[in-house]
């Protein structure tokens, strides 16, 4: 049975946000992401999990380039969506835009890998996203700290893009010892004006 596969946009992601982020770290992270692998498709689950667990022991940085890549890979997935797709979404009214917004979050993090999903219920534009399977939640022993700030990242500029504003809080997290992953995500906020 062949490794799960990586998707580009997550492999791109990362990089990116660590060549930005921690320039000096760069050579290190590319033992197991390059270029070229990313471009090959030649990514599997063990050596971006590799990635994620050298990002752990990196202090705040995890934070700040798991949100950084979360931001990425939510921009290169959503420019393969359609004109008539996001005038759809753009023209729904609020309550229904943040449902059908969370539920592309969801698109864009099944197609970073098999496994993941979310899973999401909206009451009074407060929205709770489980996240089921999370890569970045996989720990040998409990964090002190939730380690689901890429998909945080993912579902606010999914929400952003079709603006909305939301912050995602962690309010469960499996990396802490928690059965699963649970996001609490305010989209009560006033609109913008960065619709796609």
């Amino acid at each position: 049975m062949s490794e799960p596969q990586i998707g580009r946009a997550l492999a791109s992601g990362l990089h990116q946000a660590i060549t930005e982020l921690m320039p000096t770290r760069v050579e290190f992270y590319e033992s197991w992401i390059t270029p070229k692998r990313i471009r090959e498709g030649q990514l599997g689950r063990a050596r971006v999990t590799a990635v994620i667990s050298f990002l752990r022991e990196e202090g705040a940085a995890y934070d700040a380039v798991m949100f950084q890549a979360g931001r990425y890979t939510t921009d290169w997935t959503l420019d393969t969506l359609s004109g008539p797709r996001r005038a759809m979404l753009n023209q729904l009214p609020r309550p229904l835009r943040v449902r059908g917004v969370l539920g592309l979050a969801d698109r864009v993090v099944r197609r970073l890998h098999d496994e993941v999903r979310l899973e999401y219920r909206v009451r009074r534009g407060v929205a709770v996203v489980s996240v089921e399977d999370s890569l970045f939640c996989q720990v040998r022993e409990p964090t002190e700290l939730p380690m689901c700030r890429f998909y945080g990242a993912v579902i606010e500029r999914c929400l952003e893009v079709f603006g909305l504003e939301g912050a995602a809080e962690s309010s469960k997290c499996r990396a802490t010892g928690e059965s699963g992953c649970e996001l609490i995500v305010d989209t009560t906020g006033r609109e913008t004006s960065d619709q796609a």
